[in-house]
């Protein structure tokens, strides 16, 4: 076992059984929040402390957040999870029972039927799993110990206490009880597991009976994932992702020099080729004082950096150059992120496009936004059967 994964069971064990609050009344964290809520949004003080005070450290929580199929499986396990003829069957009957509202989310938000039907079929299995936690039992666990006390990390601990806040607000502003409302381990609602600040910034009453109900709603729940996509940078009609090859740099006849034109700076270069400055220097030994000169060549790195994601940066071309092409033909001049799976004994290459990355804004992990893409192609297949118009 490696060394330190066994200091953070350690620090499970030994918190799990340590005596603990009951509740985050008395949370130092906890009454700093009962005063921000005070401050910025005039809830009273003694309403937060007693909505807190119901709250409840979550065991179940903590243990969950160990064992995330993202981090812990690779690509051939992961998929298994999420990509099954039981999930197919039941995104196809979600389809045919929920056509009218997929069709409207399709021609208002311009976001493809099969992406939003896989969505919510990756996300909750259509309903059948859609948490069992309190989420203000979890976002608690979250925000004021799991990440300040097992994995200490500020930037978590201040997301979650953010999602508290917004899961107040969304109750006063739905006339919701903050303390019913159910959720996975993490807090997201609903069919499409929407997080607190995701509901309120982007679901929608899609049906029109003046409530965003993503929790028992379908239309609501389509419209909301629909709107979610416009919102981060899903391109209406494009498609998700291409498959590609990949062939090591050793046997690509790839050019890797580039001769200095008028006018070029290290950025400009940079940015043509997909690379960063300091990937330029390096292979150049060139620093920062130095004076590009026309007419001289410089070393342009053609290694691939796989899974790393981000919007995509380089070019279908550049990549080709570089050892990764795409298995039909493409725009050379398309931005793509370089994607690699692992299958078993062998790699998959796929090329990621814009809606893929869009994808990834739903959950940022690349296997998470493969299977909701393959998922989709597979629920498609099987709806758009030749007697069905899609």
């Amino acid at each position: 076992m490696e060394k330190g994964k066994f200091y953070r069971i350690a620090i499970i064990c030994i918190f799990l059984s340590s005596p603990v609050l009951s509740d985050y009344s008395n949370h130092p964290d906890g009454i700093k929040f009962a005063e921000h809520m005070f401050d910025k949004h005039e809830f009273s003080k003694s309403s937060t402390i007693k909505l807190l005070r119901v709250a409840q450290r979550s065991d179940s929580v903590i243990k969950a957040m160990q064992r995330p199929a993202e981090k812990t499986k690779p690509w051939y396990q992961y998929k298994k999870h999420f990509i099954t003829k039981q999930r197919i069957k039941n995104g196809v009957a979600f389809w045919r029972k929920n056509k009218s509202f997929l069709r409207q989310a399709e021609e208002r938000f311009g976001v493809n039927a099969a992406i939003i039907v896989s969505i919510i079929g990756v996300e909750t299995n259509y309903g059948r799993n859609v948490g069992s936690h309190r989420v203000i039992d979890a976002l608690c666990t979250l925000a004021f110990d799991y990440y300040t006390k097992i994995e200490k990390r500020e930037s978590r601990k201040v997301f979650f206490t953010v999602q508290l806040e917004n899961l107040l607000l969304l109750a006063r502003e739905q006339k919701q009880d903050p303390s019913q409302l159910i959720g996975s381990y993490a807090g997201a609602m609903g069919l499409g597991q929407f997080m607190p600040n995701s509901y309120r910034n982007f679901a929608v009453d899609f049906d029109g009976d003046q409530f965003a109900d993503i929790w028992n709603n379908p239309g609501d729940a389509i419209g909301s994932v629909a709107n979610y996509f416009t919102k981060h940078g899903w391109v209406p009609g494009d498609i998700v992702a291409l498959r590609g090859q990949h062939k090591p740099t050793s046997d690509v006849d790839a050019p890797s020099n580039y001769q200095i034109k008028s006018g070029d700076t290290l950025y400009s270069i940079a940015n043509s080729f997909g690379l960063t400055v300091a990937e330029i220097q390096r292979s150049n030994t060139l620093s920062d004082a130095d004076v590009l000169s026309v007419g001289e060549t410089l070393f342009l790195p053609t290694e691939i950096e796989f899974n790393k994601l981000s919007r995509p940066s380089m070019s279908i071309g550049d990549l080709k150059l570089a050892g990764l092409s795409a298995l039909e033909p493409a725009d050379v001049n398309r931005l793509a992120l370089p994607i690699m799976l692992d299958i078993g004994t062998e790699k998959e290459y796929w090329l990621g496009l814009q809606n893929f990355y869009a994808i990834s804004r739903y959950n940022p992990r690349i296997k998470y936004a493969m299977a909701v893409y393959q998922l989709s192609e597979l629920i498609r297949s099987q709806y758009c059967d030749p007697t069905t118009v899609c």
